[in-house]
């Protein structure tokens, strides 16, 4: 009988082992793209629950009115609502009354956020207006999943108006 040393795996081997890690890979690698941008959501519904929260008792707190230009220290009130949610400018953008969700930065640092007009103060008459049903994916696609996740993570009618203008100064 004849001795014979193995020094490796045979090919076949191989191929079981190559087969088992990519059929691991298609089922994991979907799951935690889902998970990260489930994370996301959450995040995003929290720091929105909280500036929805936040902005009302900074505006009557500072006495401010919402129909009149920004606040001192700020070029808009989209700046001022940023400050006020202690929101993270990285993952939050101002456009002068209005906030949006940063959907993606690409390679060159440009961001991309989730378009539509859904958290806004309307400084025509001082509301305070929430409408996830206007948020949408930037035109180039990017951050789709994101951006469709977040606004179908809300059911709908969930729109808030919280009216922020007062008819004469508030006295504490």
């Amino acid at each position: 009988m004849q001795n014979i040393k193995r020094n490796g795996f045979s090919m076949i081997e191989l191929v079981f082992v190559i087969v088992i890690l990519g059929v691991l890979a298609a089922v994991a690698v979907p799951r935690f793209v889902t998970t990260r941008t489930d994370a996301q959501v959450a995040m995003f519904r929290s720091d929105i629950a909280s500036t929805l929260k936040a902005i009302p008792a900074r505006v009557f707190a500072e006495n401010l009115d919402p129909t009149a230009s920004a606040p001192t220290g700020f070029s808009n009130w989209g700046e001022w609502m940023i400050d006020t949610g202690g929101l993270d400018r990285g993952r939050w953008q101002a456009n002068d009354n209005e906030l949006q969700v940063i959907a993606q930065t690409d390679s060159s640092g440009n961001k991309k956020p989730c378009t539509g007009t859904y958290i806004q103060l309307q400084t025509t008459n001082g509301d305070l207006i929430f409408d996830p049903s206007k948020i949408a994916a930037p035109a180039d696609g990017t951050g789709k999943v994101l951006c469709d996740n977040l606004k179908n993570s809300y059911p709908s009618n969930s729109n808030r108006i919280i009216p922020l203008a007062t008819t004469g100064a508030v006295k504490f």
